[in-house]
């Protein structure tokens, strides 16, 4: 009979650089989500250049969570990872596209 050893050995994946970077983004667009919805709540909104900003803030979010939307599906497919941050990403940044789109949706009429 053939002896195998058995031997433990513990788990050495690690999480994929795509959902790291996903999730990274979904926390960049909550921070311009929350300084936009700050502008608008305390800011003199009758200024055109608050205006702007606020619009750009929702701009440039949403263009974040759309990439991080990609990079956390890039992360999904990727073999002998964990995906977890990956999953985080996808979730938060879905979440806060729909955010950011309602804002710009209902504040500019676009």
């Amino acid at each position: 009979m053939d002896d195998k050893k058995i031997a433990l050995r513990l788990n050495n994946k690690k999480q994929t650089g795509f959902g790291i970077a996903s999730f990274a983004l979904s926390i960049i667009s909550l921070l311009l989500f929350v300084s936009a919805v700050l502008f608008s709540a305390f800011a003199n909104r009758g200024a055109n250049n608050i205006i702007i900003t606020i619009g750009l803030l929702e701009i440039v979010g949403a263009i974040s969570c759309l990439i991080g939307i990609i990079y956390g599906a890039i992360g999904e497919f990727s073999k002998d990872m964990f995906r977890t941050y990956a999953h985080l990403g996808i979730g938060i940044n879905s979440v806060l596209m729909m955010f950011h789109l309602l804002v710009l949706i209902y504040g500019y009429g676009f």
